[in-house]
């Protein structure tokens, strides 16, 4: 310790570090190995990284003070990014505000493929192993697999939270943070040493060493696509969103700072556009919808929701700015898909409540939201427009069970979850007006770009064969709501499948097979970007899509 530094103590770890005065806590919590929850990327305005500042709390911030109550601010509450160290100090990071991962989907459903990997034993190697690592880097996860390129067998899979979310919780932070003096390096560098983590892992789960893995190959947006590879993504914040790269890359391991054999090599999936990236060029190969002789309509739902249309004889692609609220974040209760979230909705004789590894409530993650939303529609407490109906607005036929969840939050109406009896935190977990609104933005940019790929190609939904749904929000949702709350036009259920982890399936294909790996540039090559800034029928279809289905 520098005679300069200053102690900060987290509980209940009982963990501390020293950092300089002006360190946020948000910074010192990262030094402590703490991830804490930080919507907008640490910018004070979604307000949910709270900590309680128990010893030698600093004066409040103007955006604390918007964001707090007296009393919180008297008890030491404080925004973890907005807190500044001046003095040593104890922190408490309530369980709301930490961040726990997700409910990584780390599996997907691809299409069979001869294995024919791009790498070869060395001579001097007697051991027989030839394996290779792919690896799905997704803005808010990282998935990791082990295969035997000989045998084609998953030997290991591995999956951790992508560590730069404490520097922005989706690509358009990052994007900026990357446009700061040092910013790409800021980024850079944990995502590899998370990638190094995970491949020990592997390896060690294996019973192999390090050195047997001959190959690695990254799949994932655009964005961390060119962060991986040390480019300045910026390019990508401001129109014409053109990339700096699109084509595949195959590097010395080594020289990207990728720990696997000595001469080992380092692939990455090519890109279709700024905001189509080389996850879903996987989701295309992991799918075969470049073969498919009919029309498939694929969605990966996320921050960003990548929407892809066609077959064997074109394929159109483009990306809607969704909102992080199908993730839970900007939503009052809302959470990722982590432990405590409730991840299902229904009405059975009154409600009932699906929560992730059966915890208390203490926040609702998207596959949630998108089932209550279902719900109050089918119920007649939410109008078309998405207003909430008040207690004395409800009809008659209302149960008495949902008119007693019926509340109010900041002047307006709130739904009720969970009661403050049954939670983990000891307060009402809501789904507010403003969420909702949220979720209406979220699925209008959705269905209004899905809308306008199928006017491009010329054809209607009903001439569509399958709607593949990619991702872990869609392996979690439930069809009916998805249909229901109008994210997809109405069609029968059984049209619409769930493929898992394709992206990351993708990557394995590439990594496993020289053919695919070609496939995948040609996909990348030829596939029909739309770009939606800017069109007048966009935002026209995305005002229509705002309205919920009436019964």
């Amino acid at each position: 310790m520098r005679e300069s530094e200053l102690i900060v103590r987290f509980q209940p770890e009982t963990r501390h570090v020293y950092v300089l005065p002006g360190t946020t806590i948000l910074e010192a919590a990262d030094r402590a190995n703490l991830i804490i929850d930080t919507p907008c990327g640490g910018q004070g305005t979604c307000g949910r990284c709270r900590v309680t500042v128990t010893e030698n709390p600093p004066e409040p911030t103007a955006a604390e003070r918007d964001h707090l109550s007296d009393d919180e601010l008297a008890s030491g509450v404080r925004l973890a990014c907005q807190a500044e160290v001046h003095t040593g100090m104890t922190v408490e990071v309530p369980v709301e505000s930490r961040f726990f991962g997700q409910k990584i989907l780390a599996h997907g459903t691809g299409a069979a493929r001869e294995l024919e990997p791009c790498v070869a034993p060395d001579p001097d190697d007697r051991s027989g192993r030839l394996y290779g690592a792919a690896f799905d880097v997704g803005t808010t996860t990282v998935v990791g697999t082990l295969l035997d390129l000989n045998t084609g067998r998953t030997l290991a899979v591995a999956a951790r939270p992508n560590p730069q979310i404490p520097l922005g919780d989706d690509v358009i932070s990052r994007i900026n943070h990357a446009g700061k003096d040092g910013g790409v390096e800021e980024l850079r560098r944990p995502l590899l040493d998370t990638v190094n983590e995970m491949l020990a892992e592997m390896c060690a789960e294996a019973k192999a060493p390090v050195e047997s893995i001959y190959e690695a190959a990254f799949g994932g947006n655009t964005t961390m696509h060119h962060l991986l590879l040390g480019i300045d993504p910026t390019p990508l914040g401001h129109a014409p969103y053109e990339p700096v790269v699109v084509d595949s890359r195959t590097v010395p391991a080594d020289e990207l700072g990728v720990r696997i054999r000595p001469g080992g090599r380092a692939y990455t999936m090519p890109n279709i556009a700024g905001y189509v990236g080389g996850d879903t060029v996987g989701v295309i190969l992991a799918a075969a919808m470049a073969e498919y002789d009919g029309v498939q309509l694929a969605l990966d739902i996320g921050t960003n929701g990548e929407i892809v249309l066609g077959g064997a004889e074109r394929l159109i692609a483009c990306s809607t700015a969704a909102g992080p609220a199908f993730e839970g974040a900007r939503l009052y209760h809302g959470m990722r898909a982590a432990p405590g979230a409730i991840e299902s909705v229904r009405l059975d004789h009154g409600l009932r409540i699906g929560v992730i590894e059966d915890a208390p409530p203490r926040g609702i993650c998207g596959s949630g939201v998108l089932d209550a939303i279902a719900v109050l529609l089918d119920a007649g407490i939410l109008d078309s427009t998405g207003r909430l109906l008040t207690s004395d607005e409800l009809p008659d036929e209302v149960l008495d069970d949902l008119r007693r969840r019926i509340t109010e939050h900041n002047g307006g109406p709130a739904f009720v979850l969970a009661g403050a009896d049954d939670s983990a935190t000891g307060r009402p977990v809501c789904l507010t007006q403003r969420d909702i609104r949220e979720v209406q933005l979220g699925k209008g940019a959705i269905r209004a770009g899905t809308e306008i790929v199928l006017g491009e190609y010329g054809v209607s939904i009903e001439g569509v064969d399958r709607v593949l749904v990619a991702g872990a929000f869609g392996n979690f949702a439930r069809p009916s709501s998805v249909i229901r709350m109008g994210l997809l036009p109405d069609m029968p259920t059984s049209k619409v499948e769930f493929i898992g982890n394709a992206a990351g399936t993708g990557v394995q294909m590439a990594l496993a097979g020289r053919r695919c790996r070609e496939q995948a540039d040609r996909i990348a090559r030829e596939t029909e970007y739309i770009e939606l800034a800017g069109r007048p029928d966009f935002q026209m279809k995305f005002a229509e899509a705002m309205i919920f289905p009436s019964p």
